[in-house]
């Protein structure tokens, strides 16, 4: 961590405190406005090209143009590819090939305010919303993969009825956000009262309670299978959260890696193999279906 870095998130935690005791509600929206905002990568239209051979459209989506790319024949069964907070559709290439060997069509895009999609703030309901108009706008979608927060979407998406998909694989997924938002608070000294109130102002956005978004609880009244796979050592999302995941799922598997970490996971090719063979049916590598402690 670089010394201006540090100097600035203190900066920034001494007015989060100073904020609270003076003007509470403005704390409270400031919060709401650095929690909704993702970290803007300086190379997105660099990792873009990383696409280049994929057949690349944009889709609007509440007046915000989400850019997509497809690869596969416009006639095969599809599959999304969901990235997570701070990253883009570039990161979920890996399981590009291992689809397309299997027959699929493979749709990847970037979330609103992430990549080269339009956006400033975005939050895990547009996540979802966005993730249910790709699918609707491309049809035929019987599985998706989605990363962390992109993993968390799916079950989102899934649990709202307004789309259908038969497989569904969860790479490290979040089983926790008020615990997140805990961690988040912590990190820049937030006190809990403003904490609460950036919660708050959250859920009057969005119109949806916290509690409604948390996979654990929306997962056991889904239909779709799923594949839970989470490294052991991620530190981003400790592998409890996967395990908490595949544990409320119905008839979950848990496939646990070691010395992957929260996004290394996405490039080693016995995951991307083992997601494939999943979503194709075939016979795969994983745990028991009960997550071990």
């Amino acid at each position: 961590m670089s010394a201006a870095f540090s100097l600035s998130r203190i900066s920034t935690n001494v007015r989060f405190s100073a904020s609270a005791l003076l003007f509470p509600e403005l704390a409270g929206a400031w919060a709401e406005r650095m929690f909704l905002t993702p970290p803007r990568a300086r190379d997105a239209a660099a990792a873009a090209l990383d696409l280049i051979d994929a057949r690349s459209t944009l889709l609007e989506h509440k007046g915000r143009h989400v850019a997509m790319w497809r690869w596969g024949s416009r006639d095969a069964p599809a599959v999304l590819l969901a990235h997570g907070w701070g990253g883009n559709a570039a990161q979920m290439r890996p399981f590009v090939f291992p689809l397309l060997q299997a027959g699929y069509r493979v749709i990847a895009y970037d979330q609103p305010a992430h990549g080269v999609s339009e956006g400033k703030l975005t939050g895990l309901p547009d996540f979802a919303d966005v993730l249910s108009a790709i699918a609707l706008h491309h049809g035929g979608v019987e599985a998706v993969i989605g990363h962390s927060l992109g993993a968390a979407a799916a079950a989102v998406s899934l649990s709202s009825g307004k789309t259908f998909f038969g497989k569904v694989v969860l790479v490290s997924p979040p089983s926790d956000l008020v615990g997140y938002s805990r961690r988040f608070a912590r990190w820049y000294w937030m006190p809990e009262p403003v904490r609460r109130a950036m919660q708050k102002a959250i859920e009057e956005r969005y119109g949806v309670r916290w509690e409604d978004l948390e996979v654990p609880r929306v997962a056991p009244r889904l239909a779709a299978q799923a594949l839970v796979i989470h490294d052991r050592g991620d530190r981003l999302m400790p592998w409890i959260h996967g395990a908490t995941v595949a544990r409320h799922w119905p008839r979950a598997r848990l496939l646990t890696t070691e010395g992957l970490g929260h996004r290394r996971i996405l490039a080693d090719e016995r995951v991307t193999r083992a997601a494939a063979d999943f979503v194709a049916g075939r016979a795969s590598l994983v745990d028991s279906p009960a997550p071990l402690y």
